[in-house]
């Protein structure tokens, strides 16, 4: 890492014209990608779980009180994050973790299909719980080591930057659309929301499994070098790089 820093230093500054280029293009797509994908794939029903929980006709006291168990369970599971990236691949965490939250997702668009019940209206809060804890285990805390690692050394300022304009540009329209569809004025969907954001994760699980690549334990150097020669991301973890390898 010493001897890239050495060597950007005596090239020009970085420009965000360079995010577009070789390389660095699908660099940057994933990194835009990972950061758009985080309001696609059920975060939203997180950042409202009071009124969802209240749509779900769960009473408003029980439903703060499930609000405050999510939040607390969010914070311990984003914790025992920490210890699930040193051990497993961030690929692979990324993809199980959407992949369960696509089922959970549909799942919870059924339990709001069938007659309003205090059992359906029990499952609903559940799976939204569920949903909502589950995300900061895996794709959410997957996200940021992933974006932390995909960009070039010289770039990752206008990378980051880039994939979080991306993030807010998605942000803004979703919670829009997550409001309406909750509001019993509006699209009045409750639950079957999830099979809303159950179809956007399907689609963020898909280009993820053919376009994130695996990159736990590999060098920068060893990153470079694969972005370089252009390997598929499903490769990623079966490549070899020899250690006299420059690119």
């Amino acid at each position: 890492m010493r001897r890239v820093i050495e060597m950007e230093k005596t090239v020009k500054a970085p420009s965000h014209l360079e995010l577009f280029k070789g390389t660095d293009l699908r660099r940057t797509l994933i990194v835009c990608g990972v950061y758009a994908a985080q309001n696609l794939t059920g975060n939203l029903i997180a950042n409202q779980a009071v009124y969802f929980f209240e749509q779900a006709h769960i009473k408003t006291n029980e439903a703060f009180a499930l609000g405050l168990i999510t939040s607390a369970l969010q914070w311990v599971f984003v914790m025992l994050s920490w210890i699930l990236t040193s051990y497993f691949g961030r690929r692979s965490i990324y993809l199980w973790g959407s992949a369960a939250n696509c089922i959970l997702l549909f799942a919870l668009g059924i339990a709001a299909c069938v007659p309003a019940t205090t059992a359906s209206s029990l499952a609903q809060a559940s799976l939204g719980l569920i949903v909502s804890v589950l995300f900061t285990l895996g794709p959410a805390p997957a996200s940021w080591v992933i974006i932390g690692e995909t960009s070039a050394i010289r770039l990752r300022p206008l990378t980051t930057g880039m994939g979080r304009a991306t993030y807010y540009i998605v942000e803004i329209p979703c919670i829009f659309l997550a409001s309406y569809m909750l509001n019993p004025t509006g699209g009045n969907l409750g639950g079957k929301c999830g099979f809303v954001w159950g179809a956007t994760a399907l689609i963020c699980l898909i280009v993820a499994y053919f376009c994130l690549p695996e990159m736990k334990g590999r060098s920068y150097r060893e990153i470079d070098i694969m972005f370089t020669r252009h390997i598929p991301a499903r490769q990623w973890k079966k490549t070899d790089i020899n250690i006299n390898d420059d690119e």
